[in-house]
């Protein structure tokens, strides 16, 4: 049976320093934010769900600061249309729907736009739909 998860987006205005889990990003004013995500099947937003089993919603809390919003979830890899996505109840969160019909691995790439400095950045991990059960990743 497929399960919700529930996935935690840390952001940050400033670079990371290499050791520290995060991953640079660049915004659209050029400035370099970094971010990191938690939670998911691996403690990373990677989410991998068994084919068939129903479909899955990934729930993404944003973690920065009032000043940080989701504004729009994209797709890579979705040649299997398994993917959607609704505005959570508040915009410092999304949910991510996963069919899990066809097998294939993409992913969400999260869109964070920081109202302080009118800019915007992505943020992505992965979503695998298997054939067999999920393996450790």
């Amino acid at each position: 049976m497929p399960h919700n998860h529930t996935v935690h987006l840390k952001v940050r205005n400033q670079p990371s320093n290499g050791n520290d889990g995060y991953t640079d990003t660049t915004a659209t004013n050029n400035a370099i934010y970094s971010y990191r995500y938690t939670g998911g099947d691996n403690d990373h937003g990677n989410i991998s769900e068994t084919v068939g089993l129903g479909s899955a919603t990934i729930e993404v809390g944003l973690d920065g600061g009032s000043n940080y919003q989701i504004s729009n979830v994209t797709f890579g890899n979705d040649t299997q249309n398994q993917l959607s996505w609704r505005p959570g109840s508040t915009a410092d969160n999304a949910v991510v729907i996963d069919a899990n019909t066809q097998v294939e691995n993409a992913s969400y790439c999260t869109t964070v736009t920081d109202t302080t400095a009118n800019c915007a950045f992505n943020c992505d991990p992965m979503v695998s739909n298997e054939r067999n059960p999920p393996k450790a990743m």
